[in-house]
């Protein structure tokens, strides 16, 4: 590798972070594609195998953790819906789903640690790393859950060539707020070995699709950044994303109560009915709840 292009590169990736608005304290979701990134650094750094790779991968999470700092915190998901299937989860070995830097952290950052959920877990690191660790959320995207910590503490998305498209979990968090109709509560039950190597069986929830409406998402960044609560720089052949979550929650929150939600979903011969769809959400929970008595 060339180390002194690499100087320079993350000397300049700092300061692109700081066009971004990421400082010192900040609360960051990272979310990422690292594929494409992983080539066009290769190409530019002059990787000479998968070990420069690793070394890459390693300084660009020393750098984002750098950037905020020990009194910031980090979240990087590594959910994993096998549960949903049925199949058991493990604390150290269950893998996440959601990329592969995402597991490269999992696999190789003892200084990371990872959140109990079963489906949506993430590797956290900072200052509220220890009080995300000992949350014990049942519900995936309730006020128990990290997404309601991102909410209330003025949490932002980093997204590392990737869109708000394909990134922006936490919109899940606002449709369970606002009780939308295209989605009802489920539970699930499966084998957890915890982090004590303890296995059990356990129930976690989620807040599901209902599989008869067809819908694909519309949402991008250029809906955030309109909204004006989303920024985009490009680096070095890709594109940094950053979205402020609390701003963001009350735009996507708006759409979807007072527009269809049409920058969330594109639906096909449906329309958003929230008529008694509190009455509908309590319903659902005490249904299936009966169901894994």
């Amino acid at each position: 590798m060339n180390t002194e292009k690499e100087a320079l590169y993350w000397k300049e990736f700092h300061e692109c972070l700081n066009r971004l608005g990421i400082k010192k304290g900040d609360i960051l979701y990272v979310g990422s594609d690292i594929a494409a990134v992983v080539v066009l650094a290769g190409r530019e750094l002059e990787f000479r195998g998968r070990e420069d790779r690793d070394v890459f991968l390693n300084h660009l999470t020393d750098a984002i953790k750098e950037h905020v700092g020990e009194e910031g915190t980090l979240l990087i998901p590594v959910y994993s819906w096998k549960w949903c299937k049925g199949e058991p989860f493990d604390y150290y070995k269950t893998q996440g789903e959601v990329g592969a830097y995402n597991n490269f952290v999992l696999n190789n950052r003892s200084d990371f640690k990872r959140t109990k959920h079963p489906i949506y877990s993430f590797m956290v690191w900072g200052k509220d790393a220890e009080m995300l660790c000992a949350m014990n959320n049942q519900e995936a995207w309730g006020e128990a859950s990290p997404f309601y910590y991102l909410h209330h503490n003025g949490g932002k998305e980093f997204d590392i060539n990737v869109s708000g498209l394909r990134s922006m979990t936490f919109k899940h968090y606002v449709e369970m707020s606002c009780r939308v109709p295209y989605r009802y509560p489920k539970y699930f039950l499966a084998d957890y070995t915890d982090e004590s190597g303890v296995t059990e069986e356990r129930c976690y929830s989620m807040y599901v699709r209902d599989l008869n409406v067809s819908m694909k998402s519309s949402q991008n960044n250029a809906f955030f950044e309109e909204h004006h609560v989303g920024q985009t720089e490009g680096f070095h052949g890709y594109e940094l994303h950053v979205i402020d979550l609390p701003k963001a929650y009350e735009a996507l929150k708006d759409d979807i109560l007072n527009n269809g939600a049409k920058n969330v979903y594109h639906f096909e011969n449906y329309t958003p009915d929230f008529t008694n769809v509190k009455k509908r959400y309590e319903v659902g929970y005490r249904r299936d709840k009966e169901l894994v008595k």
